[in-house]
């Protein structure tokens, strides 16, 4: 089996559950603001998508032939969205599942809050591709897989630019809005 194969293989096990989404079944548009927020380059294969949020794509976490990308809501600090599979390679030993968050090490961590999947669960998922991706015998900074056979849909947006713009305000008026709602709700329980 080719490396191709076996990604698509681990991935399959989590396929269809839990906003889980497995390429060529990454809506179209989640797949195109998910390229343009986390500017993901257009070469690069996004393989499964795993949205937490019921907008565009706020927050959610993108599995790519060249590594993770993932955005975070405002109460979830991260120093960077994304690290190659070699980067994730060296830092597995120090993956720690937390109630709302994925501590990735080195002050780094996905988003988890909201999500049906466990975090626990999805550091297996990482696991298990990381194993993976170890095994190649080319040295990548990702999975390398044989020319020609990308069977795997690839939808590349054309307006990045307008999409991040939009995603981003969408983003700041969806936490605005909760703001709003959390301070209205505060100030009717201390009446």
């Amino acid at each position: 089996m080719n490396m191709q194969d076996e990604v698509i293989r681990i991935l399959t096990f989590y396929h269809g559950d839990n906003n889980f989404n497995m390429n060529p079944h990454v809506p179209a548009e989640i797949e195109h603001y998910a390229r343009a927020a986390l500017d993901i380059a257009d070469d690069d294969i996004v393989l499964a998508a795993i949205r937490l949020s019921f907008t565009k794509f706020h927050r959610g976490l993108v599995i790519t032939r060249d590594g993770l990308f993932w955005r975070n809501g405002p109460k979830i600090e991260t120093t960077v969205n994304h690290l190659t599979w070699r980067e994730l390679s060296l830092r597995k030993s120090n993956f720690r599942p937390k109630p709302k968050s994925i501590d990735l090490g080195d002050g780094d961590a996905i988003d988890n809050t909201g999500s049906i999947n466990k975090s626990s669960a999805v550091i297996n998922l990482l696991d298990l591709l990381i194993d993976k991706y170890s095994e190649q015998a080319l040295e990548s900074d990702g999975f390398v897989f044989e020319s020609g056979k990308d069977e795997l849909a690839r939808n590349i947006p054309t307006n990045k630019a307008e999409l991040k713009q939009e995603n981003t305000q969408s983003a700041a008026e969806a936490n605005d809005g909760k703001s709003f709602l959390g301070d209205w709700f505060k100030s009717l329980l201390s009446k």
